[in-house]
């Protein structure tokens, strides 16, 4: 069965094992199916009921990007395209494969900042905002310059920020910091310390991450 199949008979839009298992595949030496799994990304995008397809797809793109980048970072160019796919589904899989392929291929990776700003402002649920988060921590600790950029969009979410957003949130100031200017680490630090009364103990435990980060840096 062709990985089409497999996609268009995969119950759900998430398509989490099946992507996973293809996943595996591609990381097990099957290159086949991850040069398929790029062109399913963006497959037939006028057509809903095709969704499942490329949020399965996406999710081979995730997983593979998450434990070898380098495999899919010369493809960044060829899944721009869907990081514009009208499902939140594909577009938070592959701005997460944007993120962790920055540091493989630059050029095409940060060219998701003005995607993940766009997905905060949209609002439509914590899967699509939090990835936008962690990709913007991994555009914003490829460099000082990038930093720059991602930290006032950062800061900005954390305004309205949901409960479980602020997590993602924290830990892209702890991803960036370090390419932070003196004055901008205490900004982070005076927004993060708010949290140290947060009810949920992930959110304390990663304000006292970036804390901890901060100190050792001699801020």
């Amino acid at each position: 069965m062709t990985t089409l199949e497999l996609l268009k008979q995969n119950k759900g839009t998430v398509s989490s094992a099946l992507g996973k298992e293809l996943a595996q595949k591609v990381l097990n030496g099957n290159t086949d199916i991850l040069s398929e799994a790029i062109n399913y990304t963006s497959f037939d995008p006028g057509n809903k009921k095709a969704k499942s397809i490329r949020a399965g797809a996406a999710k081979i793109i995730e997983k593979v990007a998450e434990k070898k980048p380098e495999l899919v970072a010369p493809y960044l160019n060829q899944l721009l395209p869907a990081l514009d796919m009208p499902e939140p589904q594909t577009r938070w899989m592959i701005i997460l494969a944007f993120g962790y392929c920055v540091k493989d291929n630059p050029k095409f990776s940060l060219k998701g900042i003005g995607f993940a700003k766009s997905y905060i402002e949209e609002n439509q649920g914590v899967c699509l905002t939090g990835a936008a988060h962690v990709y913007l921590g991994h555009a914003g600790a490829y460099s000082p310059k990038e930093a720059e950029k991602v930290l006032p969009v950062l800061l900005g979410a954390l305004q309205n920020a949901s409960v479980n957003e602020v997590d993602w949130i924290i830990e892209a100031f702890i991803m960036i910091c370090d390419k932070l200017s003196k004055p901008d680490k205490e900004v982070i630090l005076n927004y993060a310390k708010v949290y140290l009364d947060a009810p949920k103990k992930s959110t304390v435990k990663r304000v006292e991450k970036l804390m901890k980060k901060i100190k050792e840096g001699n801020i």
